[in-house]
Formats: C-alpha cells, structure tokens, sequence
C-alpha cells in the first residue's frame, strides 16, 4: 500500500509529459484550427459583411423570375464543364444563390427577388474560414485528414490534462490569480478556460473528429481489396457516356411540391444531374443535420422519389454534424458556440505560452527552443494580424479587380507568412519580447484600422444592419484593448 502514491505520481509526472509535448505538438495546428472555426460559427455573416453591396431587407421569399434567371446561370455553368447548384434563401441568408465550388469555397452570383444579379465585390467571404478550419487549405483529403487526426490528439491531450489537475483543480479553479507571477496567472487563465469550457471543447472535438473520420477510417476498407483480386470480366458491358443535361423545367412548382413531400416549410438547395433534379430540406429548423431529398426528373419535372436517411447510423451521424455545425442553433446560441470557441482558442494559446515560461530559464539557448517559441508566436499574434489583414483586404482592394477572391487569401498568407518570418527571426537572436511586443502593436494597429476603413470606404445600411457592422466593430475594438494590454505587460522577462 505504501508504493500507491508513488505509483499515483509517476502517473500524474508521465500525464504531464505526455499533455506538455503532445499539446505543442498538437496545439501548434489545434491554435488556428479553433481560431478559424470559432470565425466560422459566423461564416455567412461574414460573407454579408465582405458584401456590402448586397441588401438583407427583404424577406427571403422565391419568386418565378429569379428561379428562371437562375436555371439560366446554372445551365451557363454547366456548358462550362462545372457542377453549379442553387442556395435558396434562408433566415440567415434572404437571397438566392448560384454557386461553384473552386476548389476552397464556394463561389458565385446573388439574386434579387425580381431575377436580377446583385453587382457584389467576389470575395470567399465566411467560407474562407470554414474551409481553414477542417482542411488546413490543403485540400480535402489530406487537409481532413490533418485535422481527424489531430482531433484524436486533442481527446488524448484533454484526457490527460484532466489528470494532471484533478487533485487540485477546484482549489486551482476558484483562486484565480491574475496579477501573480507570470507562470501561476498564465496557469490560471489555462485551467479557467479549460475547466469552465472542456463539456464543450469535448463536445466539438469529438463531433468533428467523427464527421471526418472516413478520411482515416474508411467506411468499407475491403472493397479496395476485392476490385484489385477479382478476375476481370470478360462481357464487361460499356457505359454509356453521361446525357447531355436536358432544359430545367420551371423549379417553383418543384419547390413547393418538394415541401409538402418532405414536411418541411423551406428547402435549403438544389442540386442538378444530366438526367435529376435533387431538391433538399432546410436542415435550420433541427438539431439532425440529415437531409431527405425530394428527386425529380429533369427531362419534365415529373416526381420520381423521396430519399431519406433514416437509419440508426444516419441519425448518429446527423446528430454529429448537427451539434458541430449548429445550423439548428438561434442567434443567442451561435454566440456562445462563439464565445466557447474564443474561450477554447485561448485556453490553447495561454498553453503554448506557459509551456516555454516554464522551460526558458534553462532551455532558452536551445535552437528548438528558439523555433517553437517563434512559431507559437507566429501562431497566435501572427494569425490574428492575418486574420485582420483578409477583412482590410476586402475593403482596400478594388471591387471589380479580376481573381479578387485570389486576391484577398494572398493577403491573409502574405502577411502571416511575413508576421512567422519576423517570429522566427527576433526569436532565433534571442530577443522574443522584442518579437512578441511589436506583433501585439501591429495587431493593434490593424484593429484600430478596420473600423475605420471600412467606415469610410462604403456605404453602410446602419438602419438595418447595425448589428453586424457593431459586432465587427466590437470585436475589432477588443482584439486592440488585448494586445495593447499584451504589449504593456511584456517585459524583458516573463
């Protein structure tokens, strides 16, 4: 009996290890992933704010000539060789949409109720976090793939940080200290977020991680192995090359016969095949994100099917992507999916930093040292300058510039990568104070120049949009009054 506390210690000192070096591994990447998927629980809010020249006073109502001007868009697509679909108007979004996907987001013109094309600056808008946030902007597959594996990481961290801090964690989290000594606020302000946040740091872990585990689990991975050992056939019969896409038929009378077959009072998008038209429900109004589908024949319009996911597995599923996307959810929940993602975001940051107070006393001449204090530099005040160089973007760049969208995400890596090269610098010469107070000074500058550049650079419908230029504005204020207070509390040690 006398050896279990022993053994009790030696578990919490190789809990620690494993939580210290697996979390700045891990929370390098987990850092921005968070960041930019706490931006995307407003993704089309941002895009509004990145097209201001789009109105949001109408109701989102469908009418006949902007569904028929549309199919006429969409047709212009297809010939092009692409594969548009329609977005129809929502609560969120009152306008009609025909987009493409481009590779990262998708792109595309917006409709008014009378057909007409609204002439809104292209720009990825919100979408350009969204697709950070679960591919890295490095593709699908291996993006996904990235990010499924270091959510399992993330769950492995979490766990063990429980473990460290279990003994002590309610004397830990109801003393809160945040004038003390260096380490012990920065321990605090970790703990505080961790602990108040970890149901839901948990939650939108496991939920991600599940919706993009095919990357890493396929779904039948035998199916590969049969293709490649079964004999070839040898009256294989020829398939026949895809139909040329027929005339859309008149998509109003769909649309509403698509509501009453799927009990649903709105429908969310259409997508369209050579020979099908697949009308979905709006997934808004549930907390399941599965989607029954109305089909219809292309050719004349007539219906052909309802298909539906009703099975146990597809439940599971829906209630995943349902939680982690939280399309379901009014706007006083999605800002606190916000503020719970802010406060995720700064738990991991508040890590990174104490992991090298810790250690700076003994390790700082080392070179990895060096390195991973300048890249966790560049991780947090170096993507927030990014982050706010992509909204400058929007506003300085000229509304009818061709590959605008190009444009504006080769300012957010431009600048990041500009802000890690000087990370990386005043780091490997030993001076990251240094580094760190002029990064949080470039950050308030870019703060306090949002507001007014976009104040002056377009005219703003403040009688019904004040909120979203007001939040803009709020937010913008309070990254400035951070790293203003960052750059007054940085000394020469910490």
């Amino acid at each position: 009996m006398s050896s279990l506390p022993n053994t009790r210690e030696t578990f919490r000192l190789h809990m620690g290890w494993l939580h210290s070096w697996l979390g700045l591994l891990a929370g390098l990447v987990l850092t921005c992933i968070f960041a930019t998927g706490t931006l995307s629980v407003f993704d089309t809010e941002i895009t509004h704010w990145m097209q201001p020249e789009i109105p949001l006073t109408a109701p989102p109502t469908l009418t006949a000539p902007a569904l028929t001007h549309a199919a006429t868009l969409l047709q212009n697509d297809e010939a092009k060789g692409t594969f548009p679909f329609l977005l129809l108007p929502s609560r969120r979004d009152p306008v009609l949409r025909v987009l493409n996907y481009n590779g990262h987001a998708f792109i595309g013109p917006a409709l008014a109720a009378d057909g007409h094309i609204f002439p809104a600056r292209q720009t990825a808008g919100g979408q350009f976090f969204f697709n950070f946030h679960f591919t890295l902007y490095s593709g699908v597959f291996v993006g996904s793939t990235l990010v499924c594996l270091l959510g399992l990481l993330l769950l492995v961290v979490a766990g063990a940080g429980i473990a460290i801090h279990i003994k002590a964690l309610w004397p830990n989290l109801v003393v809160v200290r945040p004038f003390a000594a260096k380490p012990r606020a920065w321990l605090d302000a970790h703990l505080l977020t961790g602990v108040l946040f970890f149901p839901f740091l948990i939650m939108i872990t496991y939920t991600g991680t599940v919706i993009l585990a095919r990357a890493i689990f396929p779904t039948h991975p035998f199916v590969q192995h049969y293709v490649a050992t079964s004999p070839p056939q040898k009256n294989k019969p020829r398939v026949a090359p895809l139909a040329k896409p027929s005339p859309i038929p008149p998509l109003l009378p769909l649309i509403e016969q698509a509501k009453t077959l799927l009990h649903t009072p709105n429908c969310r998008f259409i997508l369209f095949s050579p020979t099908e038209i697949q009308i979905f429900e709006n997934d808004e109004d549930t907390l399941f994100a599965n989607k029954s589908t109305a089909i219809f024949s292309r050719a004349d319009g007539h219906f052909l099917r309802v298909e539906g996911k009703n099975s146990a597995s597809a439940q599971a599923r829906g209630l995943m992507q349902g939680l982690h996307f939280a399309r379901f959810s009014s706007f006083l929940l999605r800002w606190l999916y916000f503020v719970s993602g802010l406060a995720c975001t700064a738990m991991m940051a508040a890590g990174l930093v104490l992991f090298f107070i810790k250690r700076r006393k003994h390790s700082s001449r080392h070179i990895a040292f060096r390195l991973g204090e300048g890249l966790t530099m560049s991780t947090i005040t170096g993507l927030t300058a990014a982050t706010l160089s992509y909204f400058l973007a929007n506003r300085l760049l000229p509304s009818t510039l061709p590959a605008r969208i190009g444009a504006e995400t080769a300012t957010f890596f431009m600048v990041w990568a500009f802000f890690s090269v000087h990370a990386l610098l005043y780091s490997l010469l030993h001076r990251p104070i240094n580094g760190w107070r002029i990064q949080c000074l470039a950050v308030v500058i870019l703060s306090l120049s949002l507001p007014c550049i976009d104040f002056f650079t377009i005219k703003h419908d403040w009688l019904n949009n004040y909120g979203l230029y007001c939040s803009v504005y709020a937010l913008a204020f309070l990254s400035a009054i951070i790293a203003f207070i960052a750059h007054q509390k940085l000394k020469e040690k910490i």
